[in-house]
């Protein structure tokens, strides 16, 4: 049975956050598995900036907007090369957004949980040699047991788990997918400007709190009294 509606003014129990665009800046090293993948191809490169608008639907997504094509077989074989070049240099150069670390330590009494669309075993990865694996109770990757988001599957299931509700919870993201997987679940939706997509976009995908930053989350955690 779902989780009861929790009081108001009661604490947030669960943090949930994104992972590319949130926690960690993997652009560079997406944008160069890309073209590593479109140069094998045959095929002309593309910049970071329009790489930074296929990422967050899943690895199939990015290879088949980088490839432009439907077909099968291409798709499979870009897929291989993307993943063969990405496996050996998804550390190159990704790097913690500012104050993770220090958002994942301000809430470190809570529960906290990643979901992203990104496939394993790279999320894990990342996230142990960043350091942050620790903090979390679980890591949901794309490729796992739910539907990717924006279904809301893999956060309603992670509540029911913990045993928290709606406003209990609180969903970070740095996109438009992660502002509405978190409206479907029900929970406290907060988009990060740092990561992926322009402010304006997020603006206008209205999530309950739009900070630039971890800085500004912790802040209002702290004014909140989260």
């Amino acid at each position: 049975m779902w989780p009861a509606a929790a009081p108001e003014g009661m604490p947030r129990r669960l943090i949930v956050y994104d992972l590319d665009g949130t926690l960690v800046d993997t652009l560079e090293d997406i944008t160069q598995a890309a073209n590593h993948m479109l140069e094998q191809l045959g095929r002309p490169g593309v910049s970071a900036q329009v790489i930074r608008g296929y990422i967050g639907r899943g690895l199939a997504q990015l290879v088949r907007a980088c490839v432009q094509t439907d077909d099968p077989a291409q798709l499979a074989h870009a897929t291989i090369v993307y993943r063969a070049y990405y496996t050996q240099h998804l550390l190159d150069h990704t790097r913690l957004y500012p104050d993770a670390r220090a958002a994942c330590e301000f809430f470190r009494l809570k529960r906290q949980a990643v979901i992203t669309n990104k496939p394993d075993p790279y999320s894990r990865n990342i996230l142990t040699a960043l350091g942050l694996a620790p903090f979390f109770c679980d890591i949901i990757a794309g490729d796992e047991r739910y539907p990717k988001k924006p279904d809301p599957t893999s956060l309603r299931a992670l509540m029911l788990t913990e045993g928290v509700s709606g406003q209990e919870t609180v969903f970070v993201g740095d996109s438009p997918i992660d502002i509405e997987t978190g409206r479907r679940a029900g929970v406290f939706t907060v988009a990060v400007t740092h990561g992926f997509t322009d402010a304006q976009e997020l603006t206008a995908a209205k999530p309950d709190l739009l900070v630039e930053n971890f800085t500004g989350l912790i802040e209002t955690a702290q004014r909140q009294r989260w």
